[in-house]
């Protein structure tokens, strides 16, 4: 994603283009995340990634209840 889009500012407006273009990006990072961790990883980088494969869900799970 290029330009900086608010989820807020995306709820408040209620742009379609907007909130897909938020969720796309959310999975883009799962799917690199679960790709990284596919090829393996080293233990404590495996480690990191499923801490952020973790944010990465709780965020699509934040973005469902604000959209």
């Amino acid at each position: 994603m290029t330009d900086f889009i608010s989820a807020a500012d995306a709820a408040e407006s209620a742009s379609y283009s907007d909130q897909k273009a938020i969720r796309d990006e959310v999975a883009d990072m799962d799917y690199r995340l679960r790709r990284a961790m596919d090829q393996g990883l080293t233990p404590d980088d495996m480690k990191q990634a499923q801490a952020a494969r973790e944010a990465v869900a709780a965020a699509s799970e934040i973005l469902s209840k604000l959209f």
